[in-house]
């Protein structure tokens, strides 16, 4: 079966270790989302594709989510990434979380912001279509 393709944007995002990394996250990244005309906090930047098949982003660096490894998708805000980072508090938008695994006995936890326009995301969109993918 060729895979179906359901929504494509562009995405920030990062791993979850890159932002509990203390030397990779400074005082001045962790509030640049506070202020509208810089973008939310992120280690990487690319185009993003929600297929029937997974999830594919392509920019600095690549990633492939194939539904079948993902574990989890939370929308909002953690200690990781905290709503204190996003202006207004996340009023208008919140993070997508998925975690994934690698292996049996490795997984990793990526943090997604997607078509970010300064105060708005289409994260609710996209969690949704992943949701009902999912089910």
């Amino acid at each position: 079966m060729v895979a179906q393709k359901m929504l494509e944007g562009n995405v920030l995002w990062s791993y979850e270790h890159e932002l509990t990394d203390k030397k990779n996250v400074s005082w001045t990244k962790k509030i640049a989302g506070l202020f509208s005309f810089l973008k939310p906090l992120h280690n990487h930047e690319g185009d993003i594709l929600l297929a029937s098949n997974g999830l594919f982003i392509e920019g600095d660096e690549q990633l492939e989510l194939p539904l079948s490894n993902i574990e989890e998708v939370y929308m909002g805000f953690d200690d990781v990434f905290p709503a204190s980072s996003a202006r207004n508090f996340g009023l208008f938008w919140q993070p997508i979380r998925i975690k994934s695994t690698i292996s049996r006995s490795e997984s990793q936890t990526v943090y997604l912001v997607i078509n970010h326009t300064g105060i708005f995301s289409d994260n609710q969109t996209w969690f949704n279509t992943l949701i009902n993918l999912l089910r």
